[in-house]
């Protein structure tokens, strides 16, 4: 009974979601957008010797969406994230991350992400393959998509896009294989965002 209940608000939360969604294509919207920096991350975790779970994020991250609701699968990502600003919450852990046997970034201080194709499953999910490369390595790359919000900002006043994104990279396919055998190789990642109106200069 628990379970039906759950599954029945979970389902009419998501449909809500969808309409609203649905509604605001009929607005004036942009279709030029660029991540606000100050409410986007990129974060992972990775299993240490099946005893612990490390959490990191990244909090440098830059990028531009082409994005318009009512042809929502010509969409297009262009995300770089700056690699030094890696952040587990240890400062030597993080020196160490920094360093050729992971991230080397002094020798490649970005890391980044294209999109090639989007399809929408639905107004809210999505689909999104591209091209991520690291470590100077290009490779393929598919993120599951969700719209969690799209609506004007009580505080600026202007629309916002509030998105998560979610998908796994073997870091052993670009390279970086160091401590394969204790540190998780299939590393989650999520990114959690908002895009504002890319202005123009």
């Amino acid at each position: 009974m628990i379970n039906t209940t759950i599954k029945t608000t979970t389902k009419a939360l998501l449909i809500s979601s969808a309409l609203a969604i649905t509604t605001m294509a009929s607005a004036a919207l942009p279709t030029q957008w660029q991540l606000d920096n100050s409410h986007t991350r990129v974060g992972f975790s990775v299993e240490h010797m099946g005893f612990s779970t490390v959490m990191g994020h990244f909090s440098d991250v830059d990028g531009t969406v082409q994005f318009d609701l009512k042809n929502p699968n010509q969409t297009q990502f262009n995300f770089v994230v700056d690699t030094d600003s890696i952040d587990t919450g240890w400062e030597a852990r993080d020196k160490h991350l920094k360093t050729d046997e992971f991230f080397n970034v002094e020798k490649y201080p970005t890391m980044s992400f294209k999109s090639t194709q989007v399809n929408f499953i639905n107004p809210q999910q999505a689909k999104v393959t591209g091209d991520f490369t690291l470590l100077g390595q290009t490779k393929p790359l598919t993120l599951n998509l969700t719209l969690k919000k799209i609506d004007d900002s009580p505080l600026t006043k202007e629309p916002v896009v509030g998105f998560r994104a979610t998908g796994n990279i073997d870091r052993t396919a670009y390279g970086m294989d160091a401590y394969s055998q204790g540190i998780t190789t299939n590393v989650p990642i999520q990114i959690d965002g908002e895009l504002v109106e890319k202005k123009s200069k």
